[in-house]
């Protein structure tokens, strides 16, 4: 419900606006994790379980974290200036490695505290009401959890994804504390250090894999092959559309993600017509999926007889050949003819390989045009 509301709150006529949204969500999340953490610091001083205060710490660095990602979700909402001409939104990636770095130093230092505990292991007094406690502290990140997921999915926000990851993560953990000391109480082993040290093992785990997620994106991971199919897909369903190729994705932020894609269009048509496709296809395709969509436009056929019949041939050169899958922006220039090869980036992989599939390619066209050069550019397909 609260979701809902923080949505409804956050939408206007453009849209949503995800920098309200994503503070007043941050904003929830900080309220809850004090309370859970003051609670568990609570239980830590009338136990002393090393197990607990990690945990405990672990919801005090969910503090910080939504702290840090609310001031970084305000500083990349900052609009677009003369040194930064796409915006600041990159910010929010950078805040999440901030995130990830205190939790894996954090996770760090329990994994050496929890050793030493196993290795001096001391007897622990629960008091009655410890599980009490635990259980409530659960159900909080819990919906904390579920708040973050409804919420980041709707908006598509990495930084509340990788809270709703840490929620998760939060839950499993000290559901395991409360394993440890229904144990601990019917069979009097000393688990305190081993839980600990599984504690710290997830919080490592979580933060190392927060860290590969952003990391992967600021490098340039681009878009889901899920929504490059839809792009692919609602793109050529436009009528002088064909043969969409060649996506490249710039992402300056979950809210300034280019894509730049090219697409065939007859030949005949004269400029203005090609424009007026090209425009509204970009318009309503960046609209629908709140991306900026740029199109490259490549004639499909030409007027040229040796274009054309070049284009017979490679169709047959693919064919025989398991690792192209296919062609476009044949252009010829006096003897010289260019042509772009879509090829399995997944069988050719190395530089050697990639060459000598060039070369074949070149010979073959050779052998049937011996009064031309070709040039032959290789764009990979995953």
């Amino acid at each position: 419900m609260l979701a809902k509301l923080i949505l409804k709150r956050g939408k206007s006529a453009y849209g949503y606006d995800r920098a309200k949204i994503s503070k007043e969500t941050s904003f929830l999340g900080l309220l809850s994790n004090i309370f859970v953490a003051v609670l568990k610091v609570i239980l830590y001083i009338f136990t002393g379980s090393i197990s607990i205060l990690s945990d405990a710490v672990n919801n005090i660095t969910d503090c910080i974290s939504s702290i840090i990602s609310i001031l970084g979700i305000r500083l990349a909402a900052k609009p677009r200036d003369k040194d930064h001409p796409y915006g600041h939104g990159r910010l929010e990636y950078l805040i999440s490695l901030v995130v990830s770095g205190i939790v894996l130093s954090v996770g760090f230092q329990f994994l050496k505290t929890s050793v030493e505990k196993i290795i001096h292991p001391v007897e622990i007094s629960y008091p009655k009401s410890t599980i009490v406690i635990l259980i409530l502290t659960i159900i909080i990140k819990f919906w904390q959890a579920s708040l973050y997921s409804n919420v980041g999915r709707k908006i598509d926000s990495v930084t509340l994804k990788a809270q709703e990851k840490d929620s998760l993560s939060d839950t499993l953990i000290t559901s395991v504390v409360i394993i440890s000391i229904i144990i601990e109480k019917f069979t009097g082993k000393l688990l305190d250090g081993y839980v600990g040290l599984l504690v710290a093992l997830f919080i490592l785990y979580t933060a190392i894999s927060l860290i590969y997620e952003t990391i992967s994106i600021i490098l340039g991971r681009g878009l889901s092959d899920e929504t490059k199919h839809e792009i692919k897909s609602k793109v050529s369903n436009y009528d002088g559309i064909s043969n969409v190729h060649n996506m490249m994705v710039t992402d300056f932020g979950p809210d300034n993600m280019i894509v730049i894609i090219d697409a065939a269009l007859d030949y005949n048509l004269t400029l203005e017509e090609a424009h007026n496709i090209v425009d509204k296809v970009e318009r309503e395709i960046s609209d629908l999926l709140g991306i900026k969509l740029i199109i490259h436009a490549d004639p499909k056929g030409s007027s040229n007889e040796i274009v054309n019949s070049v284009s017979l041939a490679l169709k047959k050169i693919i064919r025989e050949s398991l690792n192209i899958y296919s062609f476009h922006d044949i252009v010829l220039e006096d003897n010289k003819i260019y042509i772009d090869i879509d090829y399995n980036a997944d069988s050719v992989k190395t530089v050697h390989e990639k060459e000598n599939l060039k070369i074949e390619i070149r010979d073959k066209l050779k052998s049937i045009y011996p009064d031309y050069e070709f040039v032959v550019k290789l764009d990979a397909i995953f």
